[in-house]
């Protein structure tokens, strides 16, 4: 990807369509006209009537553009809405890993859910710390969402990729859709799976309770009524335990609860997972931690680490002197 170029909001840009580009798709065309920008950008911008084919307003991204037509797209305008910030909503734990113009790396604490579940949670989020400290993404992608162009579970803890503008927004959402965005998790599962495996399970909505998700069985395929989704993990174990183990889990998908649905569903459940599994003594959520983060932006590729935090290694270090002893 060359250097990304951000259009400046409410800005009107005029095309008038050569020979070259006659019978392209509307939202084709205009991701032709601005590199740093992808087609479901330009779906959003019809979505929103911005975009018009000889003065007429287009409500398709499936209109097809003729020679010599006349195409006007209209930027949106930067979000000016006022900002109400929840009381001690900037200091939430939340470390800043990397602060780039264009985007955020953060690692995100436990019991923090990264934006709210619907409309009437009056939970503070990560999207209201990260507007409290970062006002700008306030409009960048969806309104209830602002930045997020992936997310983390509640009690999950890691590093986190935040979008700064529409640009960069359309960009990385792009590349998580094409899987071009490298993800390295550790979790402590129950029991001593194989030394390394690769776990592909459809995934589904728990057709009995909506909060969790279910890998697909010849059992329970009929009864789904929800949308199936192919999910792919690979993993390694770094370590066994007496009862647990430590493993390196890279998903290829990024389906809801992928990770605690694919261990669960090969017997191995994340220790302290008391959605798919149970409460432990020894930790008080579950065990997984965002480890390691990797993709190229402006032809350059970024790498990125977080530390585990506390209750992690404490668990670790449990696990490891409680093997020890039972060796000696």
């Amino acid at each position: 990807m060359e250097k990304i170029e951000v259009v400046k909001p409410n800005s009107i840009h005029i095309f008038d369509v050569d020979e070259a580009d006659n019978g392209q798709r509307i939202d084709v065309y205009l991701s032709g006209q601005f590199a740093s920008y992808s087609r479901s950008f330009f779906g959003k911008l019809i979505d929103q009537n911005l975009v018009k084919i000889n003065n007429a307003v287009i409500t398709k991204k499936s209109v097809i553009v003729q020679t010599e037509d006349q195409i006007e797209v209209r930027f949106p305008e930067t979000k000016k809405d006022p900002i109400t910030i929840k009381e001690n909503t900037k200091d939430l734990d939340v470390k800043i890993v990397y602060d780039h113009p264009h985007f955020l790396v953060l690692n995100k604490p436990a019991n923090l859910m990264v934006h709210a579940p619907n409309s009437y949670s009056q939970d503070v989020t990560l999207v209201d710390w990260i507007i409290a400290n970062f006002s700008e993404v306030q409009g960048v992608g969806c309104d209830e969402r602002p930045g997020i162009v992936h997310r983390l579970d509640k009690d999950t803890t890691g590093l986190i990729l935040i979008a700064k503008n529409n640009c960069s927004h359309a960009y990385f959402s792009n590349l998580f859709k094409e899987r071009e965005i490298q993800k390295t998790y550790l979790a402590i599962v129950k029991g001593h799976p194989s030394k390394e495996g690769e776990i592909d399970l459809e995934i589904a909505r728990n057709p009995y309770n909506r909060k969790k998700m279910t890998h697909v069985t010849i059992g329970n395929r009929s009864k789904i009524k929800s949308k199936i989704r192919q999910s792919t993990t690979t993993y390694k174990v770094l370590e066994y335990f007496d009862d647990y183990s430590l493993v390196e889990a890279k998903p290829k998908t990024g389906r809801t609860h992928q990770i605690r649905v694919h261990f669960n569903g090969i017997k191995h459940p994340l220790l302290g997972d008391t959605l798919y599994s149970e409460q432990s003594k020894i930790i008080s959520r579950q065990a997984l931690h965002a480890k390691k983060l990797e993709f190229t932006f402006e032809s350059k590729t970024f790498h990125f680490t977080a530390e585990e935090p506390k209750d992690f290694k404490n668990t670790i270090k449990y696990l490891r002197e409680k093997k020890s002893l039972n060796l000696s």
